[in-house]
């Protein structure tokens, strides 16, 4: 069985530091630090909402924010 490099879940937006980052909260109440990708177009961060995220499984402190859930 082959293990994945990145996981995508699920996460809430706890602090918009400005428009492309923010700090999150994972389910478990995990910290993390959430950043739009460079590629990727910007979308609305707002406190409180449920955004979808791609980490990498050797990194869980930050994570790339794919969209609002």
């Amino acid at each position: 069985m082959e293990i994945p490099d990145q996981i995508e879940t699920v996460a809430t937006i706890r602090e918009v530091i400005d428009s492309r980052n923010c700090h999150a909260l994972l389910p478990n109440g995990k910290e993390i630090w959430g950043f739009i990708g460079k590629g990727q177009h910007d979308f609305p961060l707002q406190e409180g909402a449920t955004v979808r995220v791609r980490m990498r499984v050797s990194d869980f402190s930050y994570g790339e924010l794919l969209g609002v859930q």
